[in-house]
Parts: structure tokens; sequence; C-alpha cells
């Protein structure tokens, strides 16, 4: 399916050592792997070698255990190394969860980040998914303020997906920070559906209330970080511009449409105001894949049909996957109550 979209694909698939779970409601309990996670790791590695074989050209890998909890240091260690020793780039979460943060101290004494870079897992291959929780976030209390230095010493990543978070109330504390100390940020969704423009909006915005500041960042840091940030996090210096030497990837936006007008900074217009209402064309290496407004290779109203159908089977088994049994409504109650009328 990515290669049949024609998109620049980055195949990222996850794996791990434990799981983790809870009984009561407020204790973390991880199951960890007898084999540590390997034999996923090995299913991994073959969709990266089948990604990186495919006859588009198009479709590319990173090597990414899960998280820093759910990992064990060796099979993280083992992961990084196959990663350099064939030139791709490594994805890590990190820093995502309060609870993440304070297990990675009980087990270690250390912060995640202080641990990876104990363990020499930093560097300019190494991308750290979410870095929000990292030991200067109010939330922590923490007695250090290392970790945004050690990240920006080591030139590593950060990839920031302010959206999911900012729904429960969280977010990066603070963007223009991180930037100000070196850090080099690329943004991403993790959340449905995928929509850079509103997530570049959504960082601008959080970005600004955390520093409590309205020139903490400016919306040249956020564009940079959604196109070129991103691009240096996977190594790829041919991405995210338009320069002699880069890949044909480019956007057209409407102007005159409503939500554009009137003219004067259309990067603001786009990420404040449009977003995706005002995107007319996209061309991926060259090749045009949206035509005034509409995907050319993939029918949009056949999968989102099959996405309904894939909806309805999940809400079935939220039952058997709840701790307490509950159905979908319960665990995610609609806005509004509804009657049926018979």
């Amino acid at each position: 399916a990515a290669a049949e979209s024609g998109l620049r694909a980055f195949l990222s698939p996850l794996y791990q050592s434990a799981s983790w779970r809870t009984d009561n409601g407020h204790e973390l309990l991880y199951d960890w792997a007898e084999d540590d996670g390997r034999a996923k790791m090995d299913e991994s590695v073959g969709v990266i070698d089948a990604a990186l074989a495919h006859e588009s050209g198009m479709l590319a890998a990173v090597v990414s255990p899960m998280a820093i909890d759910t990992c064990s240091l060796a099979l993280i260690r083992e992961s990084l190394d196959m990663a350099r020793d064939r030139g791709l780039p490594f994805q890590l979460h990190c820093g995502e969860a309060m609870m993440e943060f304070l297990e990675i101290t009980r087990r270690h004494g250390l912060s995640q980040v202080q641990l990876l870079a104990r363990e020499r897992m930093l560097g300019p291959d190494v991308t750290l998914g979410h870095g929000l929780f990292l030991d200067h976030h109010s939330w922590l209390h923490w007695s250090t303020r290392a970790d945004i230095g050690l990240i920006a010493d080591h030139g590593t990543s950060v990839a920031h997906c302010p959206t999911p978070f900012s729904r429960y109330g969280i977010t990066m504390e603070h963007f223009g920070k991180y930037l100000e100390e070196g850090v080099n940020l690329g943004i991403g969704t993790d959340t449905h559906p995928h929509n850079m423009l509103e997530e570049m909006r959504t960082a601008a915005i959080m970005g600004r209330v955390a520093a409590q500041n309205m020139h903490a960042l400016s919306t040249t840091n956020i564009f940079n970080a959604a196109t070129i940030g991103g691009a240096r996090a996977l190594q790829r210096d041919d991405l995210g511009k338009l320069d002699v030497g880069a890949r044909a990837d480019v956007v057209s936006i409407a102007l005159d449409d409503p939500t554009m007008m009137p003219v004067y900074d259309p990067i603001r217009s786009l990420i404040y105001t449009a977003a995706d209402r005002a995107v007319r064309d996209v061309w991926v290496d060259g090749r045009q894949l949206v035509a005034d407004g509409s995907l050319t290779t993939l029918d949009m109203d056949t999968i989102a049909a099959h996405l309904q159908e894939v909806q309805i089977r999940a809400l079935e088994k939220v039952p058997e996957r709840d701790r307490l049994g509950r159905n979908a409504l319960q665990v995610a109650p609609l806005t509004f109550r509804t009657r049926r009328q018979h």
C-alpha cells in the first residue's frame, strides 16, 4: 500500500522486549519476553529488507525498537549497532510519559537521556520519539537539568508530535527552549488523520503557551522543523527543501482559496488558517500524486469505507481488551447521548 500510494515512505516496524499492563489501575507491570524481543526484531528486519529492495525506490526504513522502558538495554544496543552497520536512521520512544521517566529512574537512578548518554546510545543518527518528559519538565520536579543539553551536544534529534499530547493537557516545555539549546526538532503526527499542517499550527501555539511568550518561537522555526528538521533526522539532506540536487517533492498552494485570503504572508496563512484546505497539487519525486485537491493514486472513498469497517471490528473487541470489561461507549463516551426512535 505504501508503494502504491507513491509517497516517500520510511517504514519503521516496531518491536520490544516487554509489554506493560496494569491489574489495579495504578501499578504498572512489565511482562518480559523470553527471547527479549529477538523474534519480533527479526520480523522487523525482514520488513526493512523488503522496503530497501523495493523496485519503486520510494521506500526506506528506520530501525525502531519501541521504547526505552519496554526494551532491554541489550536489545537497544543490538538494534543501534545494526542501524549503524547498515547506515540506517534509528528511532526510540523516549520521554513520552511520566511513568516512563519514573520507571527508568527507578531501574537505573538516571533519567532516560542520561542513561542513553552513559551507554553511548545518542548521536546524529538517533531520533528520540516525543522527548517531552525530560528532567526539566515541570511535572517531574527532578533534581537535574541536563537532558536537553545532552541531546544537543550529541546531535540527536527529537520528533515532536504535539496534537495527541495536547488533547491530554500535555505539551513540550518548550519548543523554543529546545531550539535555543541546539536540538534538531522534527514534527510528526502520531494521530489520525495525519495532517502535518495542523500539527505545525499546534506546535506553534502550544510552544508559545508553554513558554508564556509569543516570541519564544517563530513561524520560520516551525516550518523549518516540519521540513528540513525532519529530513535531517532521517539523514537526508536532499529532502525538505527546494534546492539544486534536492528531490522534487513539491506542494502547490492555492493563494486564491478563501482560507488563504487576504494574502500577506502565505506561510502564516497556510499554517494558522488554511491548512490542507488550500493544498491544490502535490508532487513526490516529480510524480504528481494530488491534482486539484484530489488524490490520483488511491481511491479515498474505498479506503474510508474500509477504515469504518475496521473501526467497527475494533470497537467490538474493546470489552475483551479492557481490564474492567467495559465496552467502547463506557471507555470513550460520545460527546452527547443519543436516543433511538422506535
